[in-house]
Formats: C-alpha cells, sequence, structure tokens
C-alpha cells in the first residue's frame, strides 16, 4: 500500500537537490502524477535549477524556489521552453505534509511552470486540492523530502524581508535525478 511518507521503494525516482545550506533528498511520483513530476525532473536534467534561489521564505509555511529566470519569483517555465506551462494534477493519496514538494502557480489553471515550494509548516493541509474543486483550486504535490528536513529547517530559519525574501541569497546548488 502506497505511503507518501515512505523511504523510496526500488525502482522509483529521486532528487538530490544541493543547497547552499546543505541536502535535500526527495522522493518523486511520477507514476502517481505523470507530468507534474515529470516537468520537475526534466527542468532538473536541463540543470534549470542550478544556481535558482529560494525566493520566498515563510518559516512554518513553505520554501518556495525555481524561478531561474528572474531569480524573484516573476519567472520561470515549465520543461518544454520559455512560455510554457503545464496544469494541476491531483491524487488524494498526495497531501501537504511536512516535506511535500509541490508546484506553485497563479490562480489560473495550467499555469505551473517551474517554482516549487517544500512544505515547512504541519498544519498546511488547505493547500490540498478541495475533493470537489475546481482545476484551479488546490496546489500539485508531486514529491516529498525523505532525508535533509533539518536542511529545510535551516533554510525556514533565514532573515527575511517583509516580502519574505532572504537577506542572503539561498541557493539551489544543483538537483541531480537518479534512480533507487
Amino acid at each position: 500500500m502506497f505511503n507518501q511518507l515512505d523511504k523510496p521503494q526500488a525502482g522509483e525516482t529521486i532528487a538530490i537537490m544541493k543547497t547552499n545550506h546543505g541536502e535535500i533528498k526527495i522522493r518523486l511520483f511520477p507514476e502517481i502524477v505523470g507530468l507534474a513530476a515529470e516537468n520537475f525532473i526534466e527542468l532538473a536534467k536541463q540543470g534549470k535549477y542550478d544556481g535558482a534561489p529560494f525566493h520566498r521564505v515563510i518559516s512554518d509555511f513553505m520554501i518556495q524556489g525555481g524561478d531561474f529566470t528572474n531569480r524573484n519569483g516573476t519567472g520561470g517555465h515549465a520543461a518544454k521552453g520559455p512560455g510554457s506551462t503545464i496544469g494541476d494534477k491531483y491524487d488524494p493519496r498526495l497531501s501537504h505534509h511536512r516535506g511535500a514538494v509541490a508546484w506553485a502557480k497563479t490562480s489560473m489553471p495550467h499555469s505551473i511552470g517551474s517554482q516549487f515550494y517544500i512544505v515547512h509548516g504541519t498544519n498546511v493541509y488547505f493547500l490540498d486540492h478541495p475533493e470537489d474543486g475546481g482545476p484551479s483550486e488546490g496546489y500539485t504535490v508531486f514529491g516529498q523530502v525523505y532525508e535533509g528536513i533539518e536542511v529545510v529547517d535551516a533554510i525556514a530559519s533565514v532573515k527575511t524581508d517583509r516580502r519574505d525574501c532572504p537577506y542572503e541569497d539561498v541557493l539551489i546548488e544543483s538537483v541531480k535525478i537518479e534512480t533507487v
């Protein structure tokens, strides 16, 4: 039986994210959410996240990054190239647990590009898709931190300005995709 919080199983895809605060290992779920996870995998393989910042940090909520074009939360795009986006994919087996990795988006349908967040808080289930919600309700979970949550904690504790932007750069140095 599938459990989002389990360690990766043989044959599953993981991401090893090196940051300037340490390493985060993420179990990815392409077999459950398809393109939603594949988009992250392809962007990582293209090297798009290398050097991108976590531009928005809110302790007890989430850390957000992945804007490799503008580096401030206003840019990025899906793996298919400039201007491309993908749509949400919801699965009831995936939820916004602490350490969940999910896509940031606008309120418009099919607005997922490259920006993602990692849940830091423990009570953010309001971000899940409601069972009766439309395509723009809720956020798509596509991964789960299984090692390195202390790095997420360290990033979540950096000093930020009133726009939740870290005073000092918090950088993704690289993201490597592997099969367990």
